[in-house]
């Protein structure tokens, strides 16, 4: 045999085993991890007295996971969790109108939005609440550094992370946090007021996806300089602002929700640390700006979440992604969101209307989609594993057919130009159920505030057409129309029909087709008519059922047996041009699994003569602990006796004072007193 045959008979092989191996781990976690199933019955709600005024209450829960959970958004590239900078919180606002039906908006430090999370949560609230299923809805702030693990799709919790598997711990304990605050927002419910606010903001975000943005047929100039992405982003910030009845009868600030468009990808890939990213400095910023403005007598609460953000980046500066990046902007918009805040002052009315509309959509049926807009089946495009503009991983990102703008001929099937990733590989071994395919399609209108929620990740033009699809329809009394990515599920991407042929990021991660938006478009516009005819609008079935691959990664219970102790004493670090500045701390505590991140861990402490010491305020009414945004905990290693090694970390210390000292202090764990550091200075 010759030569050149022998290379190519070889090639074919060493091809087929590749193609192979590539099946067969996709195939792995559906072939041996076990099934869990989690089945939600449609319950009413509690019926409550009518009252005679306007009432809404605000209820918080911390729903930082474990560490050692799979973190969700950077797939692959994602790494457990070691930790948190910043604590990850669900907020629930709960609106009761004098006529009408109370509406729950809940906020959520999470990578996307979860239907399974949304139906079980509110089948737990609807036991000890007057909200109906319908009128729940439930926002994220598309953190990259946050757990995943609870999808209801088999393809988001295989390759949403790196590790794959539905984790019934990490789902349960989300469900639980999230009806807790639910259920504290009903229970604190007071006589209210509301005021609506919004603003332009340019400078913080940046368009990452020009390349498929200009293609777009509406767009003008065709320019895809620094000045354009800045130019091509959905800048308006929407803040609603809610004030509460004291005891002694004046009106002081609950809080306020607001929507603003801008990835959670400050913090880049590689990471370990839970995080808020942007958000997280945006909402504690905003909360502590209004207590000591206003003083009220309760923790004023900020629940950010997204507006269509899907090609809008963070601001970064080139060269210096990360903590320093990220708490600069996110302190921007902190400042931009304070000045509608406080602007809001005069406007605030108890007259609240509210109606709602909710409506869900099985993709696998073909009734829903009368118009046949969209592809039979989900598929995912090759470009998703070269990652979004700014997230590139050498060598795969930059290699032909994974880069992104590398499109298919657009001939070969409703797919059109994408080019599919494993080819027929994907189709044969992922069914179109193990894809997301129940869709929840939610609008509410609050005064003149229609929002329209969506569980996709909306690029600016997409929002652009069914906005302007919605807006045609509305009641006259709507002023402003929101688009809202991540709410009440995740199906990826939506992008228009143009962004679609050029086959990015984003292009490639529309996984029902070219025409999605088309799709939504006509069916969000559809909901807001039927509301205005039908207020409270209710379709969907009486009861689900989900079975999904799981795998547990909750740490492995290790009872505590030693003794906390301090390992070095706390040292300074200094900044550099792209990081901050901090003290650390090495000590030894409770293993992983017993060491709650949920639950306050820390916090400074000052003294002016080193051995009397209290804690440490940031500004009048906020410990500088880890509810703030400037202490982080660390997992170094497992130790015997069911201990392990940690360190702490405090950023952007005070400067020296004379005579003034610090040391950590940490709360009690599993019946361990609680620990302080040598005292510093």
């Amino acid at each position: 045999m010759k030569k050149p045959i022998k290379i190519i008979i070889w090639g074919l092989s060493a091809g087929l085993v590749l193609a192979l191996a590539a099946g067969l781990g996709v195939m792995w976690p559906f072939l041996t991890y076990p099934q869990t199933t989690v089945s939600i019955d449609r319950l009413a709600p509690l019926q409550v007295p009518a009252q005679e005024q306007f009432m809404a209450g605000i209820g918080v829960r911390d729903i930082t996971t474990p560490i050692g959970i799979p973190k969700m958004g950077y797939s692959a590239w994602a790494r457990q969790a070691d930790g948190f900078r910043t604590r990850l919180k669900a907020r629930a606002f709960y609106l009761k109108p004098v006529a009408g039906e109370p509406m729950v908006v809940i906020q959520a430090d999470l990578p996307a939005s979860s239907l399974l999370l949304l139906r079980n949560v509110s089948e737990a609230v609807a036991r000890q609440t007057d909200v109906a299923f319908h009128n729940i809805s439930l926002h994220a702030t598309h953190t990259h550094s946050g757990p995943g693990q609870y999808f209801s799709s088999d393809f988001y919790n295989t390759f949403g992370s790196d590790k794959p598997g539905f984790d019934p711990d990490v789902f349960e304990f989300l469900v639980s946090q999230i009806a807790d605050a639910v259920i504290a927002a009903f229970q604190q419910q007071r006589p209210a007021k509301v005021a609506i606010g919004t603003q332009s903001i340019y400078g913080v975000t940046k368009n990452r996806a020009m390349g498929a943005y200009v293609k777009n047929n509406n767009v003008a100039g065709k320019q895809q300089n620094d000045a354009a992405a800045l130019r091509a982003v959905n800048p308006q910030l929407t803040l609603v602002r809610i004030d509460g009845q004291t005891d002694s009868g004046e009106f002081k600030p609950m809080g306020a929700f607001s929507t603003f468009a801008i990835h959670g990808t400050g913090i880049p890939p590689f990471t370990h640390p839970y995080h808020g990213d942007v958000w997280a400095f945006f909402e504690r910023d905003l909360e502590q700006r209004i207590a000591s403005h206003y003083q009220p007598p309760w923790q004023p609460v900020h629940g950010p979440f997204e507006a269509n953000h899907a090609d809008n980046n963070p601001n970064y500066r080139k060269g210096m992604r990360g903590d320093s990046e990220t708490r600069r902007i996110g302190l921007a918009l902190s400042d931009q969101a304070w000045q509608i805040f406080s602007s809001l002052d005069s406007q605030l009315t108890d007259q609240v209307r509210i109606t709602t509309a909710q409506r869900e959509l099985d993709l696998l049926d073909p009734v829903s989609d009368p118009d046949k807009l969209l592809c039979e089946r989900a598929i995912a495009g090759t470009a998703i594993v070269g990652a979004a503009k700014d997230d590139e991983v050498f060598p795969v990102s930059y290699i032909p057919w994974f880069q992104r703008g590398w499109p298919d001929s657009g001939e070969r099937d409703c797919h059109r130009e994408k080019r599919w990733m494993l080819s027929g590989l994907q189709q044969w071994a992922l069914a179109p159920s193990r894809y997301p395919h129940k869709l929840v399609l939610h609008v509410f209108q609050l005064n003149e505030l229609l929002l329209v929620g969506l569980p996709f990740e909306i690029t600016l033009e997409a929002g652009n057409r069914i906005g302007k699809a919605v807006t045609k329809v509305a009641p006259e009394s709507v002023e402003q129309v929101v688009v809202s990515s991540h709410s009440n599920g995740f199906f990826g991407y939506s992008v228009t029909d143009e962004e679609y042929s050029a086959q990015w990021y984003e292009g490639g991660h529309t996984l029902y087709g070219p025409r999605t938006t088309e799709f939504l478009a006509r069916q969000s516009a559809r909901l807001v008519k039927d509301m205005s005819l039908q207020p409270g609008l209710s379709e969907m079935p009486e009861s689900w059922a989900f079975s999904l691959v799981s795998r547990h990664f909750f740490p492995q219970e290790r009872k505590p047996e030693g003794q906390r102790m301090q390992v070095r004493v706390p040292r300074f670090v200094a900044g550099t041009v792209d990081t901050e500045p901090y003290w650390q701390w090495d000590y030894v505590d409770v293993a992983t699994s017993d060491m709650e991140l949920h639950q306050p861990l820390m916090q400074i402490e000052a003294s002016a003569d080193g051995e009397h010491f209290t804690p440490l305020m940031s500004g009048a009414f906020q410990p500088v602990s880890d509810e703030g945004y400037d202490m982080q905990i660390r997992y170094l290693e497992d130790l015997q006796h069911g201990m392990a090694r940690y360190q702490l970390r405090w950023y952007n210390p005070q400067v020296a004072i004379p005579g003034q000292w610090f040391r950590f202090q940490v709360a009690p764990r599993s019946g361990l007193a609680e620990i302080t550091s040598s005292a510093f200075r």
